[in-house]
């Protein structure tokens, strides 16, 4: 049973939306910010359900009240702001980075310049980064180079050298990793410098190869932008100029494992959101653009036409069917058995106006949760199934019902390869309810199709019989024991 992922749209900027950032989560609501900035000249500001919030130069959050504005010669391209809102970084076409104090923004500003340069870059500064954990920067330009700056002792320490054009670079927060974009690959860098005062990227990695500290995966496409989820670390996600898709990526080797096409113009941004349940994608649309968004007058999912705007988009994000931990609608229950979760794909869309989240970390030693979170995922695999089911385990459903490893496992695969080949199936919401043995693992999982009651009637057990019995004649699963 595969679930169908619907994108929420934020229509708003009237010209290409260039970078998008997520804002750490925040602790006491449990939600984030994201800023979209845009060639119209608006950068607006919005919460995590895509509601706008404001425009800025330097803007008080609460207020919108514009704090200052800083001047500069030629075009701005990229700024990073310091954790503690003290400090901003601006760098662009100018060629130069300037820190500014903000507590005296009449000040002027420092100057971070190569040795023996009047300039930052040989080329134009495509992106800067603060490293909050250890009081340093990074930048990156179109002369091939990225570079490590000490903002203490305001020089540079470290540069490496890439071999194409730099496209992007973004930063993984949660996994201290950059992401960058050039030629017909994607990089994962570490976000601490290198030991050596200069460096060069290296080649992609074989499929053969132990991925290195700083990881190249090869594409078949040039990428405009890349980010890593920032939980499992798994999968990445790309846009590209050359075409309307946003794509998921396994990782390390760079698998194409999804594809969305819901944008209508070249794909600038792409970022996952600090949770990794979502991630959002920027592009300048040009065709009316046909997708589903949020009517807040009536918390219905709707269909609305955006004529000729560039669009912003949120998707949920291709590994959480069930959104495991950070939904408030499930339940665990002390003391293994039953377990009931809700799976929100439509309804959580239609409850996000006044949805406030509720984070729980579950223990990773529980063998049961794996199983169930791995299966749902489309991540079935035989360790799963040896770690966390028994081999005589059961399921059911409102169309099936296994007995045995063979039946039970033949439909988690025939979902992998529903959401693989076709990517589109029924919106349901799921009550599932487990039977746990002693040691943990799973011996029934019952699954209520939006918590109705299993068909009974007039045959239809023996019918859901014949359909467990059926799925592993058109899906082979790997054998339990060797």
């Amino acid at each position: 049973m595969a679930a169908r992922f619907i994108p929420l749209t934020c229509s708003g900027h009237t010209r290409p939306v260039v970078q998008l950032s997520f804002s750490p989560l925040l602790e006491e609501e449990r939600s984030y910010l994201l800023v979209s900035s845009c060639k119209d000249g608006n950068p607006m500001l919005r919460d995590w359900t895509g509601d706008w919030i404001g425009t800025f130069i330097v803007w008080d959050t609460y207020s919108g009240e514009v704090l200052h504005s800083f001047p500069h010669n030629h075009i701005v391209r990229t700024v990073a702001i310091s954790p503690n809102a003290s400090h901003l970084l601006t760098a662009g076409h100018e060629k130069k980075i300037r820190l500014f104090d903000l507590a005296r923004p009449d000040a002027p500003p420092v100057l971070l310049l190569k040795q023996g340069s009047d300039v930052s870059h040989d080329g134009v500064i495509k992106s800067i980064i603060w490293d909050r954990a250890r009081a340093m920067a990074v930048s990156a330009g179109d002369d091939r180079t990225v570079r490590w700056w000490d903002l203490r002792q305001q020089n540079e320490t470290h540069s490496m050298s890439v071999p194409d054009p730099i496209t992007s670079m973004g930063l993984s927060v949660e996994m201290e990793t950059l992401c960058l974009t050039a030629g017909k690959s994607a990089a994962f860098i570490p976000l601490e410098a290198p030991h050596p005062t200069t460096s060069s990227l290296p080649e992609p990695t074989g499929p053969d190869q132990e991925p290195g500290p700083s990881h190249v995966v090869a594409l078949k496409y040039a990428p405009s932008s890349a980010s890593i989820h920032p939980i499992w670390a798994d999968r990445f996600i790309t846009g590209s100029m050359d075409d309307p898709w946003v794509r998921v990526h396994g990782y390390p080797f760079g698998e194409e494992t999804e594809v969305f096409k819901g944008h209508h113009g070249p794909v600038h941004c792409v970022e996952y959101s600090p949770d990794g349940e979502m991630y959002a994608s920027g592009s300048e649309d040009d065709p009316p653009l046909n997708l589903p968004s949020l009517d807040r007058t009536t918390s219905t999912t709707t269909i609305s036409t955006h004529p000729k705007e560039p669009s912003l988009t949120f998707h949920p994000d291709h590994g959480a069917k069930i959104v495991l931990p950070a939904v408030p609608d499930m339940e665990v229950l002390a003391g293994g058995a039953p377990f009931n979760a809700i799976a929100n794909d439509e309804k959580q869309l239609e409850d996000r106006g006044s949805l406030k989240r509720t984070h729980k970390h579950l223990d990773s030693s529980d063998v049961w949760l794996e199983g169930v979170l791995e299966c749902y995922c489309c991540r079935p695999s035989i360790e799963i199934f040896r770690r966390s089911w028994r081999e005589d385990s059961e399921f059911e459903d409102n169309a099936f019902v296994c007995k045995g490893y063979t039946q039970t496992a033949a439909q988690y695969y025939a979902m992998e390869y529903t959401i693989r080949f076709v990517g589109a199936g029924l919106v349901v919401t799921l009550l599932i309810t487990l039977d746990l043995n002693e040691n943990d693992k799973i011996v029934k999982l019952t699954d209520k199709w939006s918590g109705n009651d299993l068909h009974s009637r007039y045959g239809a057990y023996y019918l859901r019989r014949l359909g467990g019995k059926s799925v592993p004649w058109f899906i082979s699963v790997p054998k339990y024991r060797d």
